[in-house]
């Protein structure tokens, strides 16, 4: 981890320069001897420069940001036993004579000098190890971050591209029919496809749309089945609150009715029905689809198709813990409920 380029290098001096007149300033202020603080601050520097720059460069990403603590501490402490001897040597051979005052040098080996120099050290060595273990620590919070938003945009996208697309060939095929009979409702066929098909295509690929063209390609979707099936079964559309505030994952609420079609309709006789409920408070989305269901796909509904599936998935991705999502049977109808308690 040396010091990488000039604007890194202009820190460090910064930081040392900084760091000498603080301590010029409070033994200045203390002995009224500002000169005799400065020359004393400057004595303590090559002991301090080693222990911080050994740790910095070697120690620090070495040992003690791969989680080697035991070598860190080990290394960490001959750093400052070598940083105490320094300080020593510079304190015998030239401050206590040339700044101090004294006649003669203390005792070389006096343990009171050597940890009065290793405490003299450590108070920079601490400010700038933890300065610099606090700004990696959050440089590498960022980047985790960053993965798990790159991770969770991949697993979104890839959700999106299974959504099943078999309504469209059935729509096709219904459409092939309709205009072998020269039909009149072929051109409407061709609208809603069209439609659907452009927001599959262009909008399932943002981030969010509103609730209300969400619902316009559901009620696209319920015209389709309406046309293939005719008047096989009821469709109640109820919608409460402002659905254009609202902004929701695309295709987060068509695959429940395609799923109410799949189970509840397909095979159903003139007495099927579907009902969809849509209510919009706040941000809080509340939305229902209930429809009968008969026996031969009751077995089949009970097992939830990869429609659902993916948007469960989805929801647990993009609202974990702020959503409700029920799949069940009444009796003989299929109801599902989703609220969500905070939207986009």
């Amino acid at each position: 981890m040396a010091v990488r380029n000039k604007k890194e290098l202009a820190l460090h001096v910064l930081f040392w320069v900084f760091n000498t007149l603080i301590f010029t300033f409070i033994e200045g202020a203390y002995s009224e001897e500002f000169r005799r603080g400065f020359y004393l601050e400057l004595g303590f520097l090559p002991g301090r420069l080693v222990v911080v720059y050994i740790n910095y460069s070697w120690l620090l990403p070495k040992y003690l940001l791969q989680s080697n603590y035991p070598k860190y501490i080990s290394y960490t402490l001959i750093s400052l036993l070598l940083g105490s001897l320094i300080h020593r040597v510079v304190m015998y051979a030239y401050v206590e004579v040339a700044v101090l005052g004294f006649e003669e040098p203390s005792q070389f080996w006096g343990l009171v000098n050597f940890v009065q120099g290793g405490i003299i050290i450590l108070i920079p060595f601490m400010f700038l190890i933890g300065l610099t273990v606090l700004t990696k620590w959050k440089s590498a919070e960022q980047k985790a971050e960053s993965f798990e938003k790159e991770k969770l945009a991949a697993e979104l996208n890839y959700l999106r591209s299974q959504i099943n697309p078999h309504f469209f060939f059935n729509t096709l095929n219904s459409l092939y029919g309709l205009a072998l009979n020269k039909s009149e409702k072929t051109p409407e066929v061709v609208l809603r496809l069209s439609e659907l098909m452009s927001y599959i295509l262009y909008e399932a690929d943002k981030a969010a749309v509103t609730v209300s063209k969400e619902l316009e390609q559901i009620e696209s979707y319920v015209a389709l089945e309406q046309i293939r099936f005719g008047n096989r079964f009821e469709v109640d559309i109820q919608v409460e609150g402002d659905t254009d505030f609202i902004k929701i994952p695309p295709l987060i609420l068509l695959p429940f009715v395609e799923n109410a079609f799949k189970h509840g309709v397909n095979t159903a006789s003139k007495d099927g029905w579907l009902s969809i409920k849509v209510s919009c408070d706040n941000e809080i989305l509340d939305f229902e689809v209930r429809n009968k269901v008969f026996e031969l796909d009751r077995e089949t509904s009970e097992n939830k198709g990869l429609g659902i599936k993916n948007v469960s998935k989805r929801l647990d991705l993009l609202f974990p813990e702020k959503h409700e999502l029920s799949c069940q049977h009444v009796g003989q109808e299929y109801h599902v409920r989703l609220l969500l308690k905070e939207t986009l």
